[in-house]
């Protein structure tokens, strides 16, 4: 309880501006996860940092579980920070990216020091709990907040070359731009914009519980910052009663951890 208190203190700290970050909180280095758990009867999406997790500006977000709306992902270029975009790979395989020479940001799904390393996790739905069957996640839309109009894609490559397109808003793929994932699991993925901004993404899950005989279903919005709308100039400031609602979504979601404590899971994992 001691340990949520603070995560859910340091969250309001840096969106009030009272922590050093010189900005609105964005996380742009250390491994976290979009994570799917089951609480209260109903599905959740949020942000598990795995680590404490280093924000533009200075200043770091202790490891633990977070609403969608409390941090920014970062996405920077290459050189000096901000960095550059990097041109698109020649080849038509590759217009799932964007177009041929455009300039694309990327967090690869190998970890980097200087980046986010994300990850997507189902390690909370627990055979046990009646989570047998594989979910299905899905990129639902992705909006401009500010900057460039931009696509998101998901992928995976392989050591010799190969590409595993799992989700475009470019070039859809799939049923829907919908890829699925085992309970209990632990993926990385490369995910890539052809624009630099500041983006809404809403990833969606659902799945099926064998115990409860019902699909269940959810969504969430995560705001990704891109290239130069990395400079803190770039990125709007919540107001402090925004600051502060956030603070108490924090301290009282996510319950869940107690429940997953009593199941014998381990909370804080490393990579």
């Amino acid at each position: 309880m001691l340990k949520k208190f603070w995560q859910s203190l340091a969250v309001v700290l840096i969106a009030c501006g009272l922590a050093p970050t010189g900005n609105a909180a964005i996380y742009i280095s250390g491994h976290a996860d979009i994570a799917a758990h089951f609480d209260a009867g109903a599905l959740h999406i949020g942000l598990h940092a795995e680590n404490d997790l280093n924000l533009v500006g200075g200043g770091t977000l202790p490891a633990g579980e977070y609403e969608a709306s409390d941090i920014m992902i970062g996405v920077p270029g290459t050189g000096p920070f901000p960095g550059t975009g990097v041109p698109r790979p020649a080849g038509a395989i590759w217009d799932f990216l964007g177009s041929p020479g455009e300039l694309v940001w990327v967090l690869p799904q190998n970890s980097a020091a200087d980046r986010p390393f994300l990850g997507l996790g189902t390690e909370e739905l627990l055979p046990a709990d009646g989570w047998l069957s594989p979910l299905t996640w899905t990129i639902n839309s992705i909006s401009t907040v500010s900057g460039d109009i931009a696509d998101i894609a998901v992928w995976q490559s392989d050591p010799f070359g190969g590409l595993n397109v799992v989700a475009s808003t470019r070039t859809p793929t799939g049923p829907g731009n919908s890829w699925t994932q085992n309970p209990l699991s632990h993926e990385h993925y490369n995910y890539g914009f052809n624009g630099e901004g500041i983006y809404d993404v809403t990833f969606g899950i659902s799945g099926f519980n064998s115990t409860l005989s019902q699909t269940f279903n959810e969504t969430a919005t995560f705001r990704f910052v891109t290239g130069s709308a990395l400079n803190p100039a770039a990125v709007p400031e919540p107001t402090t009663a925004l600051a502060l609602a956030s603070t108490l979504t924090a301290v009282t979601a996510w319950r869940h951890r107690k429940n997953r404590r009593s199941k014998g899971v381990k909370t804080d994992a490393t990579a």
